[in-house]
């Protein structure tokens, strides 16, 4: 009895590692996909971000003024969380995360990203509110390329 509970959770734990195995190689190819989009090393795409316990974290910033900065950072954050991690729509707190890492003032965040809505990204849920998530448009995500490659520069 005792030998069999073990040797079920082993096949447990070897049951998930293959998830991940399974997700990294996924990742891996949209990396990829994404690379070959932007005319970009996928190795220098891969230097952008730091990806921790599903939580991804964009290193590098670029904009003329907090506005600009806040616009493109949400754009990166975005098209990294979908390629990367597989996830299309994020929360609000992430990206606000996201910009103020990178040491951008977060006083105006949500006028700016109004600024940019429904052209480049689209909200679901209510303004101010933690269930508030962001996710490109069409247009949005080839802005986002853009970004990646001026970050890539």
């Amino acid at each position: 009895m005792e030998h069999e509970r073990r040797i079920k959770a082993l096949e447990d734990a070897f049951a998930g590692s293959k998830a991940e195995e399974v997700k990294k190689v996924q990742s891996r190819t949209n990396i990829k996909k994404l690379a070959k989009k932007t005319d970009v090393s996928q190795e220098r795409i891969e230097e952008l971000f730091d990806i921790e316990n599903n939580t991804l974290t964009l290193l590098k910033i670029v904009g003329n003024n907090d506005e600009e900065k806040t616009q493109k950072a949400s754009l990166a954050v975005l098209i990294g969380y979908k390629y990367f991690l597989g996830t299309k729509e994020i929360l609000a707190s992430e990206i606000r995360r996201n910009v103020a890492e990178n040491r951008v003032s977060l006083n105006n965040f949500a006028s700016y990203l109004n600024n940019i809505i429904p052209s480049l990204i689209r909200r679901k849920g209510k303004s101010r509110s933690k269930k508030t998530t962001y996710k490109l448009t069409p247009l949005g995500e080839a802005e986002a390329r853009e970004v990646l490659k001026e970050l890539c520069e």
